[in-house]
Protein backbone atom coordinates (compact mmCIF):
# COMPACT_ATOMS: atom_id res chain seq x y z
CA UNK A 1 0.00 0.00 0.00
CA UNK A 2 2.62 2.50 0.49
CA UNK A 3 4.65 1.62 -2.26
CA UNK A 4 1.37 2.35 -4.21
CA UNK A 5 0.90 5.90 -2.72
CA UNK A 6 4.39 6.78 -2.98
CA UNK A 7 4.25 5.50 -7.15
CA UNK A 8 0.70 8.26 -6.62
CA UNK A 9 2.25 10.86 -5.39
CA UNK A 10 5.24 10.73 -7.82
CA UNK A 11 3.38 10.48 -10.72
CA UNK A 12 1.25 13.62 -9.60
CA UNK A 13 4.58 15.45 -9.01
CA UNK A 14 5.73 14.98 -12.19
CA UNK A 15 2.54 15.88 -13.91
CA UNK A 16 2.39 19.24 -11.80
CA UNK A 17 6.01 20.28 -12.76
CA UNK A 18 5.64 19.04 -16.47
CA UNK A 19 2.59 21.56 -16.46
CA UNK A 20 3.79 24.27 -14.43
CA UNK A 21 7.35 24.19 -15.36
CA UNK A 22 10.41 23.73 -12.66
CA UNK A 23 10.46 27.06 -11.82
CA UNK A 24 6.37 27.47 -10.27
CA UNK A 25 5.93 29.73 -7.31
CA UNK A 26 4.85 26.68 -5.60
CA UNK A 27 8.63 25.44 -4.83
CA UNK A 28 10.03 28.96 -5.14
CA UNK A 29 11.96 30.62 -8.51
CA UNK A 30 14.09 28.68 -11.15
CA UNK A 31 17.89 29.75 -10.95
CA UNK A 32 18.77 31.56 -14.13
CA UNK A 33 21.82 29.74 -15.14
CA UNK A 34 24.88 32.02 -16.59
CA UNK A 35 27.63 30.06 -18.20
CA UNK A 36 30.57 32.78 -17.63
CA UNK A 37 34.39 32.66 -18.33
CA UNK A 38 37.37 31.83 -15.27
CA UNK A 39 38.28 35.59 -15.62
CA UNK A 40 35.37 37.25 -14.07
CA UNK A 41 35.57 34.79 -11.35
CA UNK A 42 39.02 34.91 -10.78
CA UNK A 43 38.89 38.62 -10.43
CA UNK A 44 35.61 38.38 -7.88
CA UNK A 45 33.42 39.89 -10.14
CA UNK A 46 31.21 37.64 -10.40
CA UNK A 47 30.34 36.97 -6.63
CA UNK A 48 29.26 40.73 -6.58
CA UNK A 49 27.16 40.68 -9.71
CA UNK A 50 25.61 37.70 -8.34
CA UNK A 51 24.93 38.95 -4.80
CA UNK A 52 23.49 42.09 -6.31
CA UNK A 53 21.41 40.68 -8.86
CA UNK A 54 19.57 38.23 -6.38
CA UNK A 55 19.38 41.36 -3.82
CA UNK A 56 17.87 43.96 -6.59
CA UNK A 57 15.72 41.68 -8.17
CA UNK A 58 14.83 38.49 -5.96
CA UNK A 59 15.81 36.30 -9.10
CA UNK A 60 18.58 34.05 -8.10
CA UNK A 61 21.12 32.81 -9.91
CA UNK A 62 23.44 30.11 -11.01
CA UNK A 63 26.66 30.06 -11.94
CA UNK A 64 28.57 27.85 -13.97
CA UNK A 65 32.56 28.62 -14.79
CA UNK A 66 34.65 27.46 -17.63
CA UNK A 67 36.59 29.22 -20.82
CA UNK A 68 34.67 31.05 -23.15
CA UNK A 69 34.54 27.83 -25.91
CA UNK A 70 33.33 25.51 -23.06
CA UNK A 71 30.75 27.82 -22.25
CA UNK A 72 30.47 28.37 -25.94
CA UNK A 73 29.17 24.48 -26.10
CA UNK A 74 27.39 24.00 -23.11
CA UNK A 75 25.48 26.62 -24.30
CA UNK A 76 25.03 24.53 -27.76
CA UNK A 77 24.26 21.92 -25.94
CA UNK A 78 21.15 23.32 -24.12
CA UNK A 79 22.62 23.37 -20.69
CA UNK A 80 22.33 27.18 -20.00
CA UNK A 81 20.47 30.20 -20.39
CA UNK A 82 22.55 33.34 -20.74
CA UNK A 83 26.55 33.54 -21.59
CA UNK A 84 28.94 35.90 -20.79
CA UNK A 85 31.98 35.34 -22.20
CA UNK A 86 34.70 37.36 -24.29
CA UNK A 87 35.57 36.34 -27.75
CA UNK A 88 33.58 38.46 -29.89
CA UNK A 89 33.93 36.70 -33.37
CA UNK A 90 32.48 33.20 -31.78
CA UNK A 91 30.00 34.96 -29.71
CA UNK A 92 28.60 36.51 -33.09
CA UNK A 93 28.24 33.38 -34.79
CA UNK A 94 26.85 31.85 -32.02
CA UNK A 95 23.76 34.21 -32.78
CA UNK A 96 24.11 33.99 -36.07
CA UNK A 97 23.42 30.31 -35.37
CA UNK A 98 20.74 31.21 -34.02
CA UNK A 99 21.68 29.84 -30.80
CA UNK A 100 21.55 33.04 -29.06
CA UNK A 101 18.83 36.28 -29.78
CA UNK A 102 21.37 38.83 -29.42
CA UNK A 103 24.48 39.99 -28.02
CA UNK A 104 25.30 42.89 -26.24
CA UNK A 105 28.69 44.64 -25.47
CA UNK A 106 28.97 44.72 -21.20
CA UNK A 107 32.37 45.43 -20.24
CA UNK A 108 35.99 45.40 -21.43
CA UNK A 109 39.54 45.72 -19.47
CA UNK A 110 43.16 44.56 -21.07
CA UNK A 111 45.15 41.98 -21.94
CA UNK A 112 48.93 41.86 -20.41
CA UNK A 113 51.77 39.65 -21.19
CA UNK A 114 54.14 38.76 -18.01
CA UNK A 115 56.85 37.20 -17.41
CA UNK A 116 60.03 37.65 -15.60
CA UNK A 117 62.21 41.50 -15.89
CA UNK A 118 63.80 41.90 -19.51
CA UNK A 119 65.94 39.70 -20.07
CA UNK A 120 69.99 40.64 -21.30
CA UNK A 121 68.69 39.58 -25.08
CA UNK A 122 66.42 42.24 -25.27
CA UNK A 123 67.99 45.38 -26.39
CA UNK A 124 67.74 48.17 -23.55
CA UNK A 125 67.05 51.12 -26.73
CA UNK A 126 63.98 48.52 -27.96
CA UNK A 127 62.67 48.00 -24.84
CA UNK A 128 60.04 50.93 -24.86
CA UNK A 129 59.27 49.84 -28.36
CA UNK A 130 58.61 46.00 -27.60
CA UNK A 131 56.39 47.04 -24.12
CA UNK A 132 53.48 48.60 -26.50
CA UNK A 133 53.67 46.55 -29.18
CA UNK A 134 52.33 42.86 -28.76
CA UNK A 135 53.82 41.60 -31.94
CA UNK A 136 57.07 42.70 -31.68
CA UNK A 137 57.40 40.91 -27.95
CA UNK A 138 56.55 37.71 -29.47
CA UNK A 139 58.53 37.65 -32.44
CA UNK A 140 61.49 38.63 -29.87
CA UNK A 141 59.99 35.34 -27.96
CA UNK A 142 60.17 33.27 -30.89
CA UNK A 143 63.62 33.96 -31.18
CA UNK A 144 64.71 33.03 -28.21
CA UNK A 145 62.46 30.33 -27.61
CA UNK A 146 65.19 27.65 -26.60
CA UNK A 147 66.20 30.22 -23.45
CA UNK A 148 62.39 30.62 -22.49
CA UNK A 149 59.09 29.34 -20.97
CA UNK A 150 55.88 30.13 -22.34
CA UNK A 151 52.86 29.40 -20.16
CA UNK A 152 49.45 28.95 -21.86
CA UNK A 153 45.66 28.21 -21.46
CA UNK A 154 45.95 26.04 -24.06
CA UNK A 155 41.86 25.32 -23.20
CA UNK A 156 40.06 26.84 -26.10
CA UNK A 157 39.30 29.62 -24.04
CA UNK A 158 38.59 33.87 -25.10
CA UNK A 159 42.49 34.67 -23.39
CA UNK A 160 43.40 31.52 -25.32
CA UNK A 161 42.01 32.57 -28.51
CA UNK A 162 43.85 35.65 -28.57
CA UNK A 163 46.82 34.40 -27.10
CA UNK A 164 46.95 32.49 -30.89
CA UNK A 165 45.48 35.34 -32.92
CA UNK A 166 48.78 37.34 -31.31
CA UNK A 167 51.41 34.64 -32.08
CA UNK A 168 49.68 34.97 -35.81
CA UNK A 169 50.03 38.54 -36.04
CA UNK A 170 53.70 38.17 -35.09
CA UNK A 171 53.77 35.74 -38.55
CA UNK A 172 54.02 32.67 -36.11
CA UNK A 173 51.68 29.36 -36.72
CA UNK A 174 50.34 27.90 -34.12
CA UNK A 175 51.58 24.52 -35.64
CA UNK A 176 55.02 25.91 -34.55
CA UNK A 177 54.18 26.46 -30.70
CA UNK A 178 55.49 23.38 -29.29
CA UNK A 179 57.90 21.72 -27.72
CA UNK A 180 59.63 22.09 -24.20
CA UNK A 181 59.25 26.28 -24.27
CA UNK A 182 55.83 26.40 -24.77
CA UNK A 183 53.73 24.74 -21.97
CA UNK A 184 50.05 24.42 -21.98
CA UNK A 185 47.91 23.77 -18.35
CA UNK A 186 44.78 23.42 -19.79
CA UNK A 187 43.01 25.47 -17.12
CA UNK A 188 41.92 28.70 -15.83
CA UNK A 189 43.24 32.27 -15.97
CA UNK A 190 44.46 32.02 -11.96
CA UNK A 191 46.08 28.37 -12.21
CA UNK A 192 47.76 29.15 -15.35
CA UNK A 193 49.56 32.53 -13.83
CA UNK A 194 50.31 29.85 -10.98
CA UNK A 195 52.40 27.57 -13.11
CA UNK A 196 54.03 30.37 -14.92
CA UNK A 197 55.32 32.20 -11.46
CA UNK A 198 56.70 29.02 -10.90
CA UNK A 199 58.34 27.89 -14.15
CA UNK A 200 60.01 32.08 -13.88
CA UNK A 201 57.77 31.90 -17.48
CA UNK A 202 56.06 34.32 -20.22
CA UNK A 203 52.08 34.55 -20.31
CA UNK A 204 49.37 36.39 -21.16
CA UNK A 205 46.45 37.49 -18.87
CA UNK A 206 43.44 39.67 -18.00
CA UNK A 207 45.23 42.85 -15.97
CA UNK A 208 42.18 42.59 -13.58
CA UNK A 209 43.20 38.65 -12.74
CA UNK A 210 47.25 39.69 -12.42
CA UNK A 211 46.10 43.06 -10.05
CA UNK A 212 43.63 40.30 -7.80
CA UNK A 213 46.97 37.95 -7.08
CA UNK A 214 49.75 40.32 -7.07
CA UNK A 215 48.03 42.09 -4.33
CA UNK A 216 47.90 39.14 -2.53
CA UNK A 217 51.38 38.44 -3.65
CA UNK A 218 51.00 35.67 -5.61
CA UNK A 219 52.52 37.08 -8.83
CA UNK A 220 56.70 36.06 -7.26
CA UNK A 221 59.18 37.58 -9.55
CA UNK A 222 56.77 38.20 -12.36
CA UNK A 223 56.07 41.55 -13.83
CA UNK A 224 53.81 43.21 -16.53
CA UNK A 225 55.88 43.69 -19.84
CA UNK A 226 53.79 44.57 -22.33
CA UNK A 227 50.62 46.75 -22.61
CA UNK A 228 49.06 47.38 -26.67
CA UNK A 229 46.35 48.87 -26.88
CA UNK A 230 45.45 48.71 -30.19
CA UNK A 231 45.93 44.82 -29.93
CA UNK A 232 44.96 43.50 -26.45
CA UNK A 233 41.39 44.94 -25.66
CA UNK A 234 39.98 42.59 -23.91
CA UNK A 235 35.67 42.81 -24.66
CA UNK A 236 32.95 40.96 -23.01
CA UNK A 237 29.33 40.44 -24.59
CA UNK A 238 26.11 39.14 -23.16
CA UNK A 239 23.83 36.19 -25.06
CA UNK A 240 20.50 35.53 -23.70
CA UNK A 241 20.01 32.15 -25.04
CA UNK A 242 17.13 31.19 -27.55
CA UNK A 243 14.11 29.31 -25.93
CA UNK A 244 13.32 28.35 -29.90
CA UNK A 245 16.62 26.45 -30.49
CA UNK A 246 16.62 25.17 -26.57
CA UNK A 247 13.15 24.52 -25.20
CA UNK A 248 14.57 23.90 -21.83
CA UNK A 249 16.11 27.27 -21.64
CA UNK A 250 14.60 29.91 -19.57
CA UNK A 251 14.39 32.56 -22.65
CA UNK A 252 12.89 35.41 -20.27
CA UNK A 253 15.17 34.68 -16.96
CA UNK A 254 18.46 35.10 -19.76
CA UNK A 255 16.70 38.24 -21.48
CA UNK A 256 16.00 39.85 -17.75
CA UNK A 257 20.07 39.20 -16.56
CA UNK A 258 21.43 40.53 -19.61
CA UNK A 259 19.46 43.51 -19.56
CA UNK A 260 20.03 44.16 -16.39
CA UNK A 261 23.90 43.63 -16.69
CA UNK A 262 23.77 46.23 -19.83
CA UNK A 263 21.56 48.73 -17.52
CA UNK A 264 21.57 50.82 -15.36
CA UNK A 265 22.01 48.53 -12.51
CA UNK A 266 24.89 46.38 -13.61
CA UNK A 267 26.80 48.92 -15.22
CA UNK A 268 27.28 51.00 -12.17
CA UNK A 269 28.41 47.47 -10.13
CA UNK A 270 30.71 47.23 -13.12
CA UNK A 271 32.01 50.49 -12.85
CA UNK A 272 32.59 50.48 -9.15
CA UNK A 273 34.15 47.20 -8.77
CA UNK A 274 38.05 47.53 -7.46
CA UNK A 275 40.89 45.14 -7.69
CA UNK A 276 43.99 46.12 -5.59
CA UNK A 277 42.74 49.66 -5.55
CA UNK A 278 42.01 49.78 -9.53
CA UNK A 279 39.43 49.08 -11.77
CA UNK A 280 38.73 45.56 -12.73
CA UNK A 281 36.74 46.28 -15.84
CA UNK A 282 35.04 48.94 -18.10
CA UNK A 283 31.47 49.40 -18.38
CA UNK A 284 30.94 49.85 -21.99
CA UNK A 285 27.09 49.02 -22.55
CA UNK A 286 26.11 52.19 -24.81
CA UNK A 287 28.99 51.46 -27.40
CA UNK A 288 27.32 49.72 -30.24
CA UNK A 289 30.65 48.74 -31.85
CA UNK A 290 31.88 47.08 -28.91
Amino acid sequence: MRTRILIVLLVSAAIVVAVLGPWSPLWGLRAVIVGSTTTTQDTGLLDVLQEAYRAQTGQPLKIVVAGTGAILQQARNGDLDVLLTHDRDRELTFVADREGLWRRAVMYNWFVFVGPNWPEWAPVEARDELSRNATSFLDLLFEHRADIAFVSRGDGSGTHSRELALWSSAGIDSANLTGAWYKETGSGQAETLRVAVELGAYALCDEATWNRLAAAGLTGDLTVLVRDPSRMKNQYGVIPISQSRHPAADEAGGIAFATWLTGPGGQAIIRNYRVGGLPAFYPDADDPSA
